[in-house]
């Protein structure tokens, strides 16, 4: 049983030495889901919308798209060859 109670100090040891975690990264509250289902709708009923609420910046609100066949010849990709696409459907080498 000695054993067992210097194994129990030991890992208390350790334990107290580790450092609670502190993320060095913040996420928007929400994520995936809310972006798929929509933000939630406030729960007062009757509410109207407030006239003075800040709106989104113009840029953030009509980012443009870009289509493949718009971007610049430097950014797009080489065409795959037929020796290619065998390569990559047989899952390698023969």
């Amino acid at each position: 049983m000695q054993v067992n109670v210097k194994m129990s100090s030991v890992a208390g040891a350790a334990w107290k030495a580790v450092k609670p975690h502190i993320p060095m990264i913040k996420f928007r509250k929400g994520g995936i889901s809310e972006l798929a289902h929509g933000a939630p709708q406030p729960a007062t009923a009757g509410a109207v919308a407030n006239p003075t609420a800040p709106k989104p910046s113009a840029a953030a609100a009509a980012a443009p798209v870009l289509e493949e066949w718009q971007t610049p010849l430097k950014y797009r990709r080489r065409p795959i060859t037929q020796d290619e696409i065998d390569y990559i459907n047989r899952g390698g080498p023969a």
